[in-house]
């Protein structure tokens, strides 16, 4: 006997109920979590995914492909998609694509009718990130499901993506999917996955399970170093501590250094002593110096090689040079070039970080290392001893580089050392405060710009203890002090202090009872570049760190002495221009139209007859000394060293 059409239909209805029956609303994917269907779902014959698009059929187009000469697809973009006909015989059917080039979409099933020019059509491509973002609209932190937002695709280590669904059973079915069970499925879709999925253990990592090998962490795992799902490999690896700890799950489940190095870390071997420190507080909240808003999860392996992680020793690849590493187990280690220095110059010059593909980017946030090692090429290398045919000549003989001495040829001639992470953290300096505490180079320095200089130039007790910050060693023969009144015997002679000169915290015309001029604040930066004076006219650079251009702008010259001052009103203004102080043998061009002084002091020049011919302004004006201090009639500024 043949069954009715009637029941074939019906019981195919009942079968198809029958085996969907668990794919019914659950919690917490339900109406009473705020979810509805077609907050996941896309309804029968409709395409809203982001992956889609839409055109017209052209000419040509036959019932199991269709071409469109409006479109310029790539080669197999749309393969897996769906396409949903929209107009003419065909409305509403729609099928798989199985292959496409620049204009033609091709499919296995044929249609009911042949497509006609002019049917529209659209397509659609869900793509595991397209699933992700599905997730997320619920999953984040203003979302419905903010208590669980942090959440992203599993990426496994040779890129390949793994989708939410292939872990997760949103419909809560299986058996060990419930919503405590954070919805994980018994049966992981992957080829490599156990049969049986267990989580939680039971243990103290509920991701694990060491005698089993089938926690959900390891379930798939056949080529990680730790917890394998096979007997193969570490199972001791942090075996009390939650994967999640180190692997977010927000940052695909990969490695996360920001997790670990959060906490102080010690694995007991003594390489360093006491470990290594919790470095994550040191990072500004916002404009961090890796570097200036990058993301630090995956910035800092722009800097710090993986390949020996956790051997004791941190490894710096070379910004130029991927096969080359500074090794380390604290960066005052390295006592010769090429050193932490060394690295940080790589980077921070004129061709950027060449081993990257954007070596102005290095970070891929549109922040581009300013060039400071062009800064360094001065070769000026002097023995400080100057004077004139005014009054004699004076110095320390102290030998003298035209910038900070931070390579071993600087510090082999004049004794000192200081690197550029004694002023400059390597994780606590922004784009805002650019500067370390030079004694707690793991704090940012909140003081004044010259208080910072002053730190290190201040003078301590004497010429034999100038009280340097640790990790700044001295030159060989003492710097003259700037805010000691120790310093009181030849050849340094120092018997003002640097608050109470004309060139200290604020102008003299702060002072009572001077001229009536305006203040200026005066800043070391005003005249000192602390990273050097080269430029390509002036390959030699300025001694004593001099800027090669200097802006007086600022600065009312008021010292026209033997004519009274230049006002009131106080019009005389110093110059902005290019600064050169030559050296030959004591002559010291200080004056003069490309010196130093005059950039401020216009007017100086002319004030006396001896400015005209004397040379060494040094002589007389210099951080501390005497000469000059009381400016030719005293006033209750002064305050000699008793």
């Amino acid at each position: 006997m043949k069954s009715h059409p009637y029941l074939i239909c019906f019981g195919a209805a009942l079968g198809l109920w029958t085996a969907s029956a668990h794919a019914i609303v659950q919690a917490p994917h339900d109406p009473a979590h705020g979810v509805s269907c077609a907050d996941c779902h896309v309804a029968y014959a409709g395409v809203n995914d982001p992956a889609a698009a839409q055109g017209v059929a052209g000419a040509g187009s036959t019932s199991s492909s269709l071409a469109d000469p409006m479109q310029s697809w790539t080669d197999g973009e749309w393969v897996e998609g769906v396409v949903t006909i929209q107009s003419g015989a065909n409305i509403g059917q729609f099928r798989t694509i199985t292959a496409n080039d620049a204009q033609v979409l091709s499919w296995a099933q044929p249609l009911p009718a042949p497509l006609a020019v002019g049917d529209t059509y659209q397509i659609g491509k869900a793509t595991q990130r397209t699933i992700e973002t599905r997730c997320k609209s619920c999953h984040n932190p203003t979302g419905v499901a903010a208590a669980t937002s942090d959440v992203g695709l599993h990426i496994v280590g040779d890129g390949t993506i793994i989708g939410c669904g292939k872990c997760h059973e949103p419909h809560n079915i299986q058996p060990n999917s419930g919503p405590t069970q954070a919805l994980i499925r018994q049966e992981i879709r992957w080829p490599t996955a156990n049969a049986v999925t267990a989580y939680p253990s039971g243990g103290t990592n509920a991701f694990i399970r060491p005698a089993t090998h089938d926690g959900v962490c390891e379930s798939c795992h056949t080529q990680t170093d730790y917890h394998r799902n096979n007997a193969a490999g570490d199972h001791s690896h942090n075996a009390s501590t939650a994967c999640t700890d180190c692997h977010g799950h927000k940052s695909g489940f990969l490695a996360q250094c920001t997790s670990c190095h959060a906490i102080a870390q010690d694995d007991g071997n003594g390489v360093p002593i006491g470990g290594r420190r919790a470095m994550m507080g040191e990072f500004p909240t916002t404009t961090a110096h890796a570097h200036f808003g990058a993301n630090l999860g995956s910035s800092c392996t722009v800097c710090h090689s993986q390949a020996s992680h956790k051997d004791g020793y941190m490894d710096l690849i070379d910004p130029d040079d991927g096969s080359v590493m500074f090794t380390f187990t604290k960066w005052t280690d390295l006592n010769s070039d090429p050193d932490v220095s060394t690295f940080c110059m790589h980077c921070h010059d004129a061709d950027g970080a060449k081993r990257l593909s954007t070596p102005f980017d290095p970070f891929g946030n549109g922040n581009a290392p300013p060039d400071v090692a062009s800064r360094f090429k001065g070769t000026l290398q002097w023995q400080e001893w100057y004077g004139d045919q005014c009054f004699g000549s004076e110095g320390t003989m102290r030998q003298v580089n035209s910038h900070h001495d931070i390579g071993s040829g600087d510090q082999a001639l004049s004794g000192a050392k200081v690197e550029c992470l004694n002023c400059h953290g390597a994780h606590n300096v922004s784009k805002e405060k650019p500067l370390a505490d030079p004694n707690a180079t793991t704090a940012t320095w909140t003081g004044t710009t010259n208080e910072f200089c002053i730190s290190c130039h201040a003078g301590g007790s004497g010429p034999v203890a100038p009280a340097m910050p640790a990790g700044v060693t001295p030159p060989t023969v003492p710097l003259r002090a700037m805010a000691s009144c120790g310093y009181n015997t030849a050849p340094w002679w120092v018997e003002y202090t640097y608050a109470n000169t004309a060139h200290g915290g604020n102008s003299k015309r702060g002072w009572p009872g001077y001229s009536g001029a305006p203040a200026y604040n005066m800043n070391c930066t005003t005249c000192h570049d602390a990273h050097g004076s080269y430029t390509p006219t002036n390959t030699t650079g300025n001694p004593y760190m001099i800027r090669d251009g200097v802006d007086g702008t600022a600065q009312v010259d008021d010292g026209a002495k033997t004519l009274g001052f230049n006002g009131p009103p106080f019009t005389t203004f110093g110059l902005s221009r290019p600064v050169t102080i030559g050296i030959s043998g004591l002559n010291v061009g200080w004056g003069g139209g490309q010196g130093l002084c005059s950039a401020c002091h216009a007017s100086y020049q002319a004030a006396y007859d001896w400015h005209d011919y004397c040379t060494a302004c040094q002589s007389c004006h210099g951080h501390g000394q005497s000469w000059g201090e009381y400016d030719f009639g005293g006033g209750n500024h002064s305050a000699p060293c008793q």
